[in-house]
């Protein structure tokens, strides 16, 4: 049966709302036949009713359907386990995916995947889809180095244009914080997908004699690569000289002091086309890219690694303009057979937008424009999850452009607040003569016995619910995960009287678990969303 030897044939059944867009999703398929049930939505199938499905086929037909199809597939929401189908029947009944449009992605994958009476297929799907996209990631990063093409090692870590883009989170000011901090810092930034640490100092302020301990910190948690952020001379070398493995930044006020210092070890360079010696920051495309290169040539003679950052403007920014810096970018990548450093975080952080959709852009422009290496801080709280997201964004560019196709369906994606594709059924419409009750709140609250008052621990990733009495003393204090955990613990102590105390207390965790996921602020009583966006 075309590819799919080992298939004689399969049946789907679906409800009436869903058959057509079902008949469309498999149409390519000669093997593959839909039956509609007389029922309108799939969801409501119960085994039973699959069960005197099939029967009645069969008794019309005067056929067995398990000498014809191998199994069959139930599209939809079926919240029952199928077993009983084939108990009853003698013919396979397995979930298919949630959504109509994700059946041939199931089907295309079919040897691979292990269908289920009770769960769907989505999960295995993805899993599949991603666990092949980590495997072709994995084997790229396998490839043994090539410097001729400008691929680098900076650590033990291979970047250039054969590996994905790589992520350098910054800590900010550093030596401001104490060492728990900074140890939390750096594993918060690990555990968010970091390929590189960069350890930010603090302008107009020498912290040279601190570095030994901050570069210490950072060596005993991970192996992977540190780089140090300033542009004190002093402490650059005092870095240099500690063994750090990159550092940012290097320009025409400080590259003559720094050189010596450079060629005796195996730190790498980020260069700049300044010279904040004598505050010279070139505006043109241009003059960027001769600057640039000017300085990286005086490293490159003295068999210096280097790595040439342009400067990512930010948006509307005066004299260089981000488009003006981007293109500035892309020349320079075209003329310079080394890695380029793409500091996103100047954009965003100085961009009052929700940092997903604007870190998968921006990667996306990387990787087209040849960027090796993505900075970024998490200064402000609109940023947060940058890390993350950007490390997310360079597994799918590099995929796509490996696989020259466009970013989608790679098995890594950014889409975090809304959904990719979705059926939306309205069935109210189809019940008649039913009252239609008008929803309006009460004006009159009578007060429950005692009272919540609800937190988020966001450090443990944990609600908080403190119970007060009625004479508003602390009585306890319930710590979940979920909503349901909190409430289901609050009923168990009796510390729910009210109807609708419980509902406004589900109502009011809901939108904490919502606020700890997605970093947003939880003010109870308040609106989530409450900008000019959402009226």
């Amino acid at each position: 049966m075309n590819y799919y030897c080992d298939i004689m044939k399969i049946m789907v059944i679906t409800g009436k709302q869903a058959y057509q867009k079902v008949k469309n999703a498999v149409k390519k398929y000669d093997f593959i036949d839909v039956h509609k049930t007389d029922i309108s939505i799939a969801a409501f199938l119960t085994p039973n009713m699959i069960i005197d499905e099939i029967k009645s086929l069969e008794k019309e037909k005067n056929i067995r359907l398990s000498e014809i199809y191998d199994f069959i597939l139930v599209t939809g929401l079926i919240r029952h386990d199928l077993k009983k189908v084939e108990e009853e029947t003698g013919i396979k009944c397995y979930k298919s995916t949630r959504e109509a449009s994700d059946i041939p992605l199931l089907i295309d994958n079919l040897k691979d995947i292990t269908l289920s009476t009770k769960d769907y297929a989505d999960n295995q799907i993805i899993k599949f889809v991603k666990q092949k996209s980590e495997e072709e990631i994995k084997k790229a990063e396998e490839k043994p180095i090539d410097c001729s093409k400008g691929n680098i090692k900076i650590g033990a870590l291979k970047v250039g244009d054969d590996y994905p883009m790589r992520v350098l989170g910054e800590i900010v000011h550093t030596p401001w914080l104490s060492d728990k901090e900074l140890e939390e810092k750096i594993i918060y930034y690990l555990n968010s997908g970091a390929d590189m640490i960069d350890l930010g100092m603090v302008s107009n302020e020498d912290h040279s004699k601190d570095l030994k301990r901050i570069i210490g910190i950072a060596r005993d948690i991970t192996d992977k690569p540190i780089s140090v952020d300033t542009l004190n001379t002093k402490e650059l070398i005092e870095a240099i000289n500690l063994g750090v493995d990159m550092v940012l930044s290097v320009d025409a006020g400080n590259i003559e002091e720094l050189i010596p210092y450079l060629k005796d070890g195996n730190t790498v360079a980020v260069v700049l086309p300044t010279n904040y010696k004598v505050n010279y920051v070139p505006e043109t495309i241009d003059d960027k890219i001769k600057s640039l290169e000017e300085n990286i040539n005086k490293l490159i003679e003295n068999d210096i690694k280097v790595v040439g950052d342009p400067i990512l403007e930010p948006i509307n920014n005066n004299g260089c303009n981000f488009t003006e810096s981007v293109i500035a970018c892309k020349i320079f990548k075209e003329r310079n057979n080394v890695p380029m450093f793409f500091g996103i975080g100047n954009v965003t952080e100085l961009f009052d937008v929700d940092s997903n959709g604007a870190h998968a852009t921006l990667t996306a422009i990387g990787s087209e424009i040849g960027a090796n290496i993505l900075f970024t801080p998490e200064a402000s709280s609109k940023c947060k999850f940058s890390i993350k997201e950007l490390k997310i964004a360079t597994k799918m560019m590099f995929l796509a452009k490996k696989r020259n196709s466009l970013p989608k369906d790679v098995g890594f994606d950014l889409i975090n607040y809304k959904d990719k594709k979705f059926d939306e059924l309205t069935t109210y419409n189809n019940y008649k003569d039913i009252p239609i009750i008008i929803a309006e709140e009460n004006e009159r609250q009578i007060l429950d016995e005692g009272s919540f008052k609800i937190e988020l621990d966001r450090k443990n990733k944990l609600i908080v619910a403190i119970y007060f009495d009625r004479r508003k003393n602390p009585k306890y204090i319930i710590k979940g995960k979920t909503p349901k955990e909190i409430y289901e613990t609050a009923i168990r102590h009796n510390l729910i009287k009210k109807i609708d105390h419980a509902s406004y207390l589900g109502k009011e965790l809901q939108k904490a678990e919502i606020a700890l996921k997605i970093g947003k602020k939880y003010n109870q009583d308040f609106k989530l969303f409450y900008n000019e966006f959402w009226k």
